[in-house]
């Protein structure tokens, strides 16, 4: 697996979120405009929300990604922003919210905190409101590793139960990162609160 070091440098200057560009478009006339980014990493995606004109607590267990996503936004920006360092599978709740991000940072949960985790993202999403992230398939090369959550198709669909799946999609990929050939088996998901 990889150093996490490593990912934020290599992730630091990517391109805004196609899955998170589409989920905002879901909710662009909902209100209020208040964000959760759930694993904020390099602090791309709070960036992404903020520049689309969002209020963002990003959360991450990793002082270095809160860090990195503090310094993303200029001083005109920093009000939009708060950042916390907490290890998201532990806390009480989460705040109500319109959008919630957790791209590729649910698969990072330990399976036996997954289901507590996913009942907060449900309970704290405001009605009309969107959760959009990743989580990683059944195949994926990491699938051996039991601190992390896998998901197949037909569990992500029980999982969205009683919420509108506006996109569910399923890819795999042959690629290597940080000289590791990996299957990269991931399912794409969006799906609104009625």
């Amino acid at each position: 697996m990889t150093s996490w070091n490593a990912f934020y440098e290599r992730t630091d200057k990517r391109a805004p979120s196609p899955l998170l560009s589409c989920a905002i478009d879901h909710v662009k006339h909902q209100h209020p405009r208040h964000a959760v980014d759930l694993g904020c990493g390099a602090g791309n995606e709070a960036w992404q929300l903020i520049q689309a004109g969002w209020h963002v607590l990003a959360i991450d267990k990793e002082p270095e990604a809160v860090a990195r996503t503090i310094s993303k936004c200029s001083m005109n920006d920093a009000a939009m922003l708060d950042a916390k360092v907490a290890d998201f599978e532990y806390l009480a709740q989460l705040p109500a919210s319109m959008l919630i991000h957790a791209g590729l940072a649910l698969p990072f949960c330990h399976p036996a905190r997954f289901d507590h985790l996913w009942g907060q993202i449900r309970d704290a999403l405001l009605p009309g409101g969107v959760f959009v992230g990743h989580f990683f398939g059944m195949r994926h090369s990491w699938a051996s590793q039991e601190q992390m959550s896998f998901h197949g198709v037909p569990t992500v669909q029980r999982l969205a139960e009683g919420l509108d799946i506006l996109l569910l999609r399923e890819t795999e990929t042959a690629m290597v990162i940080d000289s590791e050939s990996v299957n990269w088996h991931r399912i794409d998901v969006i799906v609104r609160k009625p």
